[in-house]
Formats: structure tokens, sequence, C-alpha cells
């Protein structure tokens, strides 16, 4: 394999983890943002109990720092 191809290759690999990490950035942060907000207000419409809602939208929010948290320490090792 030439020197060239190696390092389009190489660019190519770099791209798709940069795509994944900042989509994965975008669902945690939609995860934080979202879930106490609109994920309530949409359950809300189904008539779940009021407290069944609060704890899905802690839960959300709990899992999305988590995650957020995740992909932070990740990238500082690197």
């Amino acid at each position: 394999m030439s020197k060239e191809k190696r390092r389009k290759t190489f660019m190519v690999k770099l791209l798709e983890k940069a795509w994944i990490r900042s989509m994965l950035t975008v669902f945690s942060v939609l995860l934080i943002i979202g879930g106490p907000t609109y994920l309530i207000y949409i359950l809300r419409k189904f008539g779940l109990p009021h407290l069944f809602l609060i704890l899905i939208g802690l839960g959300s929010f709990a899992i999305g720092i988590v995650f957020f948290m995740g992909l932070v320490k990740e990238e500082k090792t690197k």
C-alpha cells in the first residue's frame, strides 16, 4: 500500500471517529436537556403518574451527565 493511500485511510478512520464522538456528545446533551423537559412533556400526554415522570427526568439527566463525562474523560486521556 502506498504512503498516500495509507494516509487517506487514516484520515477516513479519524473522521469517522470524530463524527461518532460528536454524535455521542449531541446525544448525551439531548439526554441532559431534553430528558427533564421535553421527555416529561411527551410522557405526560400518556397519563403517567407524576412521580414516575420525575424519576424518568432525573434518570435521563443522570445518564446524560455520566455519558458526557465519560466522553470528556476519554478525550483527556488521548
